[in-house]
């Protein structure tokens, strides 16, 4: 299974000076599993490319960091804590965006943002 961009891309080309979202030693998991997700989603296309477009390094890149933010603001529950009152200990969750229908849209829409004008995810016969 081929990982579609690496660290020093990450820092280099897509940050571009900004600060990181995924430190270092976490950045291998993260982009194993957005790698994942744009293999499914372009039908395993990539793997058989001898090099990797930097569209889909990019898109691997974004994923990644979507992929993190959205496992970094859940709780133990696999909730996110919308807003908090301590009279009487109330919490409100929200759960559109990070739910699983949620999440799959975005990934999607990143997916489709980088690679729509590639033949990558075509999903006819060629």
């Amino acid at each position: 299974m081929k990982i579609y961009t690496d660290t020093e891309f990450y820092k280099n080309q897509y940050l571009l000076g900004r600060a990181q979202k995924i430190q270092d030693a976490d950045f291998p998991y993260w982009v194993m599993l957005a790698s994942g997700e744009i293999r499914q989603l372009t039908f395993n296309r990539v793997e058989d490319l001898g090099e990797i477009p930097d569209e889909v390094r990019m898109c691997c890149c974004e994923l990644a960091e979507k992929l993190y933010s959205v496992e970094s603001v859940k709780d133990e529950n696999g909730m996110v804590l919308q807003s908090y009152g301590n009279d009487g200990e109330t919490g409100t969750y929200k759960t559109d965006d990070l739910s699983e229908s949620g999440v799959q849209r975005s990934i999607v829409k990143i997916i489709r943002k980088w690679l729509v004008n590639t033949d990558l995810m075509y999903c006819g016969v060629v």
